[in-house]
């Protein structure tokens, strides 16, 4: 028995590792279904709203209340 080789020691049961460690779960791999149209159309769509209200929030002037957001205490 390799000890270095884990790869052939893939389907065999290590119970000290086990006992000392618990069992190590298998890697889950998540299928991603994203629509690449729908997501583009909505970022459209957030730029265009935000091109419609640029003016009215650089009237507001929200800059002294983001600076003290962000100032580090």
């Amino acid at each position: 028995m390799d000890i270095f080789n884990h790869n052939n020691r893939s389907n065999q049961v290590d119970h000290f590792s086990n006992l000392m460690f618990g069992r190590k779960s298998e890697p889950q791999q998540e299928e991603s279904n994203v629509d690449y149209m729908q997501l583009m159309e909505s970022v459209e769509t957030l730029m265009g709203l935000y091109g419609q209200y640029k003016p009215a929030i650089d009237k507001i002037n929200l800059n002294p209340l983001i600076a003290k957001f962000l100032k580090k205490e």
